[in-house]
């Protein structure tokens, strides 16, 4: 799913953004070091802490030790500073008119859709919906659904497999758009056409009122693609006889559990009272056919209940991008950033993992690993023993060999064990300072570090006095 070419792009653009902006300190990164910082961000969606230091805290309740060992906070931090998609060299300006609003990720977007659409055979059912990725800072694709779990954020349009939920295509909501190509239909009919592209002819697809309309199923029907969907009462074209609202004395009002419908070729439109209307237009399932369903009521006890087949075919396969929703809330992968296209990656590096776990399931029915071990293997093979240390040690030294820093763990551990031995004349770690330079041959024969015999060795190794590491 997320290929090598993906790696080779990240790499090149990541080492262009850094000499273009003159980012201190940097040193070229490569494909295997930016396999292990992807691995190292699946990790930390598996461990969450709030921050992103914890995981390289000396202290043990905290500190990570796979992620600590494959490379520093420093370099982390430097890698996240300067990671890029796009190459900055050719980047155009926000005031440009010909800017585009995803241009950090566009080299990505065009390779996954087709990775996701041709590694795997589409399944016969599908469902089209919008996926919410959250983000609450400044940007003008941002939106805002009140009556989603993700309340504001950016809005993909996704198409998903109705029973696993693997992704085979999206596109991702940039605002209204200024002009249309198309006068047919809405933003939903667009939408709809666009993702469907490369479906395969004699396919069901079940989307929502969003995008349902007589024209759009019109149009995937010449294309031998099948449709349902609930559609809004509004909508041009609906047979006034099924749209008009009538009281409950008419004798032509329904009951619970009563339906009916109007069919003009290839179009069907049903109309079925359950707590309240429910409108559905299909091309593929004859509106007379009819289920019995379980309702529960009020008092807790189910009753049998008559149910057209189109609702009960739209419930059913309506649920794809739910459920691929679901997986990506359970292990949610980035973290906060002042670069407003960071969530959008993280997003495309998450729908990647998802679509690669759910082929790994079918393709292991009797699987010993679950989603989360199923990411611990992935992003411990991405990592694959790299490390960018110099020195594994927790004594950290300079380039001229000097120890400059060391962790509580060793300095406070076995006391009784840190000896004077002779050493080397040098400045006294605990008591030196530029003003006031004091030397000694002396050193501990644990922590490498010179110390006065008296009273600097003592008290540099007594846990409650300042020390300047």
């Amino acid at each position: 799913m997320f290929t090598s070419d993906i790696i080779d792009i990240l790499v090149e653009n990541t080492n262009l953004y850094a000499i273009k902006n003159q980012s201190k300190y940097w040193l070229e990164t490569n494909n295997d070091e930016m396999c292990a910082l992807l691995g190292v961000i699946i990790m930390m969606g598996l461990h969450p802490l709030t921050d992103v230091e914890l995981y390289w805290s000396t202290d043990d309740f905290y500190n990570n030790p796979v992620i600590s060992r494959t490379m520093t906070l420093k370099r982390y931090k430097k890698l996240i500073e300067n990671l890029h998609v796009s190459n900055p060299n050719i980047e155009l300006a926000h005031s440009d008119p010909h800017y585009d609003k995803l241009s950090k990720i566009r080299p990505l977007l065009g390779i996954l859709n087709n990775n996701f659409s041709s590694i795997c055979s589409q399944s016969s059912t599908q469902s089209i919906d919008e996926s919410m990725v959250k983000y609450k800072g400044r940007s003008s694709m941002k939106q805002y659904m009140p009556n989603k779990p993700i309340k504001r954020g950016y809005k993909v349009w996704a198409r998903c497999d109705s029973e696993t939920g693997y992704l085979y295509s999206f596109d991702i909501y940039t605002g209204k758009a200024t002009s249309t190509d198309d006068n047919t239909g809405g933003l939903g009919y667009r939408v709809v056409m666009e993702l469907c592209r490369n479906v395969q002819p004699y396919t069901l697809v079940a989307f929502d009122n969003f995008f349902t309309s007589l024209p759009l199923l019109e149009m995937l029907h010449h294309r031998n693609i099948y449709a349902v969907g609930t559609v809004r009462v509004h909508r041009k074209g609906l047979p006034p006889e099924i749209t008009s609202k009538r009281g409950r004395r008419d004798p032509m009002s329904l009951k619970p559990g009563e339906f009916m419908f109007q069919h003009a070729a290839p179009v069907s439109v049903v109309k079925w009272m359950d707590s309240k209307d429910v409108f559905v237009a299909t091309t593929a399932f004859h509106p007379k056919k009819v289920q019995i369903i379980q309702r529960k009521q009020k008092d807790g006890s189910k009753k049998a209940m008559f149910c057209p087949l189109p609702i009960v075919e739209y419930t059913k396969n309506m649920g794809g991008v739910d459920r691929f929703d679901h997986f990506r809330s359970s292990y949610s992968i980035g973290r906060k950033s002042k670069k407003n296209w960071f969530r959008l990656f993280w997003f495309l590096l998450e729908a990647a993992l998802i679509n690669a776990y759910i082929l790994y399931s079918q393709g292991h029915v009797k699987r010993n690993n679950s989603h989360r071990e199923f990411r611990l293997r992935v992003a411990r093979g991405l990592v694959n023993n790299f490390s960018s240390r110099k020195a594994s040690s927790t004594i950290l030294k300079n380039k001229k060999g000097g120890v400059y820093g060391i962790n509580d763990e060793v300095r406070l551990a076995n006391v009784g064990v840190h000896m004077p031995t002779a050493g080397t004349k040098r400045r006294c770690r605990f008591c030196s300072t530029r003003t006031n330079p004091k030397r000694s041959k002396i050193e501990c024969n644990l922590c490498k570090v010179p110390l006065c015999i008296a009273p600097c060795f003592a008290k540099f190794h007594l846990p409650y006095v300042p020390h300047n590491l």
